[in-house]
């Protein structure tokens, strides 16, 4: 066996181990003691978190930052892999920031010059764009392993109401039109409810007792909260051809909506009433290329807005 396939192996070898020594490692690689410490060495020299420890214990240990072997990929798979990295570039927040823009460097460090010239030039060419947000979503990390080791968090909320105390547990993080959010237990509400990221202006961990959840994943509380409308009620608008066209643009109305052959169209759906002043809110911007025909709150509430902009402009 050579050095080089002796060093990868080794990698491979210490970092499926918690604690190993240099004379076992010899005996199963055939070496010398003396050669497994000069391999341990030159692990350690090129980031391999190992340490070790004298006396009657003592031994090697791998710190939890484990360096992982080597993965041999094709070209035009880590072309694609550094564009997946470079898809989050829009995001503010991010958890694991640091280790993604890193990620990202050595990706490209290592590539031989025509495929960086390739990248270069596909980087104007192609981009993954996402809102721009400024509000900073600060606890995505403790959300997340939260979330993973099922744990409960004190966060302080800033509602409309103002900032408000809660006690959460999280089912995990999505990211929809440049916002974190996070479907959660309220202990205080009794029930999941969702909450903004960036609007959690103080999270840490608490004892307080674990609730059964009947939510496995994020992806399957999208679902089945998609299918369950808490407080349901129809809103109903027709569009024109432009009402259509422009209602497509907005991708919370674009798979709601009817089309007729002329390219006309209509909506009839059935929404949370909470949600009510965010879909007229959404039809508002498409002035008189869409009608509301129920329900009478929704037309009651779109004739204030014109109310107040008319009195605001008289």
């Amino acid at each position: 066996m050579s050095k080089s396939q002796r060093l990868i192996e080794l990698m491979m070898t210490v970092n499926t181990k918690r604690k190993f020594t240099a004379r076992e490692l010899a005996e199963a690689f055939g070496v010398s003691y003396r050669t497994i410490l000069r391999d341990l060495d030159e692990l350690s020299a090129i980031g391999v978190p190992i340490y070790s420890e004298v006396g009657a214990d003592g031994g090697y240990y791998v710190l939890n930052e484990r360096m992982l072997p080597p993965v041999f990929l094709k070209e035009s798979e880590v072309v694609a892999l550094y564009f997946a990295f470079q898809s989050l570039q829009f995001f503010d927040s991010l958890p694991f920031k640091t280790e993604t823009g890193y990620a990202l460097k050595k990706f490209y460090q290592y590539l031989p010059s025509d495929a960086k010239l390739r990248i270069d030039s596909m980087k104007g060419r192609i981009v993954f764009w996402n809102p721009n947000r400024v509000q900073p979503a600060d606890y995505l990390e403790t959300i997340l392993h939260a979330a993973v080791d099922q744990l409960t968090l004190s966060i302080h909320y800033d509602s409309k109401n103002g900032v408000r105390k809660r006690i959460i547990q999280p089912i995990g993080l999505y990211s929809y039109n440049g916002f974190w959010y996070c479907p959660a237990y309220c202990f205080f509400r009794k029930g999941i409810r969702l909450f903004r990221v960036d609007r959690i202006k103080q999270a840490v961990t608490t004892d307080a007792e674990v609730q059964s959840l009947p939510y496995q994943s994020v992806m399957e509380w999208i679902k089945l909260s998609e299918e369950e409308v808490l407080d349901p009620i129809t809103f109903s608008v027709e569009l024109s051809r432009e009402g259509v066209r422009r209602a497509r643009s907005e991708i919370d109305l674009d798979h709601l909506i009817k089309e007729r052959e002329n390219g006309t169209g209509w909506i009839k759906a059935t929404i949370p009433k909470s949600e009510l002043n965010y879909f007229v809110d959404l039809i508002w911007i498409f002035g008189s290329e869409a009608l509301i025909l129920e329900p009478i709150e929704a037309i009651t509430y779109m004739k204030l807005k014109l109310k107040n902009l008319s009195e605001q402009y008289s």
